[in-house]
């Protein structure tokens, strides 16, 4: 539109200026590409709200629920979960809490890495890269539903924060032991999913502002 204006004589300036009172400003014109989508974002957050429903219910069914229903099931035999030292039976004590806790940050990794022969493949990706890729989706779904958690630090603390009262609850309830790994290696997968979103965002906002450059020309 511009270029047509231009080859009837009129300068830059005034081009520019015609063009932008025959189709509006660029926030105009802006508004009206996202309206046009609009009820396709609706579907798509729609869609991912169901989504994000179900990444939750998985996530819980497995790290508690699960281990709940099987100790109901097996209550009065050993825990795989939880253990005890032989000829300790309470909850409350150095030894069971010593034995149950890892408070050295990537030190359970590095066993599994190191001691790679010693543990079953399944174990080791489980525990390692597992437990990065299971919170990448809470990453991009905090992202891209929230838009007050669409930062580095805030995906960061909901993520540490999530993960930190799993581990406590795994703990406390004897379905698991506190791992500090886990806790780190979780709040990665979750700012890796946060990294997912900016990159898919980018992309498209870059596709919105060139079809907003071709109306405007």
């Amino acid at each position: 539109m511009i270029r047509e204006y231009k080859e009837k004589g009129f300068t830059q300036e005034q081009a520019v200026a015609r063009a932008l009172r025959e189709f509006g400003d660029v926030e105009t014109i802006q508004s009206g590409l996202q309206d046009t989508v609009h009820p396709n974002n609706k579907i798509l957050k729609s869609i991912s709200w169901i989504l994000f429903n179900i990444y939750t219910a998985i996530g819980l069914w497995f790290l508690l629920f699960e281990r709940m229903l099987y100790r109901l099931v097996n209550w009065g035999s050993s825990n795989w979960y939880f253990w005890y030292p032989e000829g300790t039976s309470t909850f409350f004590g150095a030894e069971v809490w010593k034995l149950n806790t890892n408070i050295i940050p990537f030190l359970n990794t590095y066993n599994y890495l190191v001691g790679s022969q010693h543990y079953n493949l399944d174990i080791i990706l489980f525990n390692t890269l597992g437990n990065i890729l299971i919170f990448v989706p809470l990453g991009i779904f905090l992202s891209f539903l929230f838009s007050r958690f669409r930062t580095f630090s805030k995906v960061m603390m909901i993520g540490f924060m999530v993960t930190v009262s799993i581990e406590l609850l795994q703990f406390f309830l004897q379905l698991g032991q506190f791992d500090i790994d886990d806790i780190l290696l979780n709040t990665i997968g979750a700012l890796l999913g946060y990294f997912v979103y900016k990159s898919i965002r980018k992309v498209w906002n870059t596709f919105q502002a060139g079809k907003t450059k071709k109306a405007i020309h």
